[in-house]
């Protein structure tokens, strides 16, 4: 079956890993690869209530089916590092939905 949303693709996205680190410390990132998708933003008017967010730090994505993107995994383009929060298996894809890692320490 093809993917409608295929011809939308055009941003790449480096999938990343990281390792349990110790007491206070971040664990060692580890690049799985890359992957090209749609990436559009994605609000949740619940959350920017409770946290007064003013600016969009959660995006979507949409891509081919892939090994990469897993919940937990990180994700970086545009200069940006994200989480992969939540992810979706679809019958001709699959949608993943990021959040900013900028507050994260």
């Amino acid at each position: 079956m093809m993917n409608p949303f295929e011809r939308f693709y055009d941003v790449e996205i480096a999938v990343y890993e990281q390792s349990p680190g110790g007491y206070n410390q971040k664990g060692e990132m580890t690049l799985l690869g890359s992957v090209v998708c749609d990436v559009q933003p994605y609000t949740s008017d619940t959350e920017s209530r409770i946290y007064g967010l003013t600016e969009n730090r959660c995006y979507k994505l949409y891509c081919d089916k892939n090994d990469f993107v897993k919940n937990g995994r990180r994700v970086e383009f545009g200069g940006a590092q994200y989480m992969i929060c939540q992810t979706e298996i679809w019958s001709f894809g699959m949608t993943a939905v990021i959040r900013s890692m900028e507050n994260e320490g």
